[in-house]
């Protein structure tokens, strides 16, 4: 991965690339950002986390921080723009989608109709984070206004993005050709569904009947964390966007995520974050 562009996402808190993402030829590269790719030509055939895809001009994929991803082969006029976001920048992007819709629209490509009033709005999104880059690079003073307006414009991708899944578009058929690529998916998605209510190992692997030394392999193998790691993580992530972009009391907090009281909510997010639930909703900070 271009060093620039890595050094700029936790300066100012994005950056883009276009690039032939040669680097990912048959090897395994795991994302320190949230990545959001979009295919300006050519084919590639990569797999994430386990699941193989089809990339084709057009197509625009969300690739969140932490997942892995390995490029199996391109064509020779592969070509790809790269927008790498910092965790805060994403998490206010999305603030406005649910955990379950983020899951439906996450690591698979996406395309609508690709004509040309869909193609315009696409490149117009790029073009005006070329233009806030710009900006931030003659004027450093600038960045808070340029990073509200790159959560903006990201926000509009996604419901670009959304609308694309609830009219007329599938995603790129995956195929999942090992029954440990299928059983991460299956995890995946039912963390996704249950992870306010449940928060134990043996929960998941049950619903899977599979013993949870199996889970923790499977986890381990695609994404380099157990499934504890997984689940505190996600739960974690969901947690500081609630107190960050929403008003919810800390009592609504401890309902909507089934724990048993405040003090052991607030135990918890210290344990992870190093900050107490008020410290982080009076802060503002966003924990890695």
């Amino acid at each position: 991965m271009n060093n620039i562009y890595l050094k700029k996402i936790p300066q100012q808190g994005f950056a883009t690339i276009k690039s032939s993402l040669q680097q990912f030829v048959q090897h395994t590269y795991q994302f320190q950002f949230t990545s959001i790719f979009w295919c300006l030509s050519g084919e590639a055939l990569f797999t994430i986390d386990g699941q193989k895809h089809r990339f084709t001009p057009g197509q625009i994929i969300i690739c969140p921080r932490g997942c892995n991803i390995l490029l199996l082969d391109i064509t020779s006029d592969f070509s790809a723009r790269l927008l790498g976001l910092s965790k805060h920048i994403w998490m206010a992007a999305r603030s406005s989608f649910t955990p379950e819709a983020m899951q439906d629209i996450t690591r698979v490509p996406y395309i609508g109709k690709c004509n040309d009033i869909e193609k315009e709005f696409v490149s117009n999104i790029f073009r005006q984070i070329d233009i806030i880059e710009t900006m931030v690079a003659n004027d450093p003073t600038s960045i808070e206004f340029c990073r509200q307006n790159i959560i903006l414009s990201v926000n509009a991708l996604l419901l670009y993005i959304q609308q694309i899944k609830s009219h007329y578009e599938h995603p790129a058929k995956e195929i999942i050709s090992e029954s440990k690529d299928k059983l991460f998916h299956e995890f995946r998605v039912l963390l996704t569904q249950k992870f306010r209510e449940e928060r134990s190992v043996q929960y998941y692997a049950d619903k899977m009947r599979i013993s949870t030394r199996h889970l923790n392999t499977i986890c381990q193998r695609t994404s380099g964390q157990n499934a504890k790691e997984i689940i505190d993580q996600y739960t974690i992530i969901e947690l500081q966007v609630v107190l960050m972009y929403t008003h919810k009391s800390f009592q609504e907090l401890v309902n909507e995520f089934h724990f048993p009281d405040q003090s052991y909510l607030n135990r918890y997010f210290k344990r992870h974050t190093g900050y107490s639930l008020s410290e982080f909703r009076a802060n503002g900070v966003m924990v890695d």
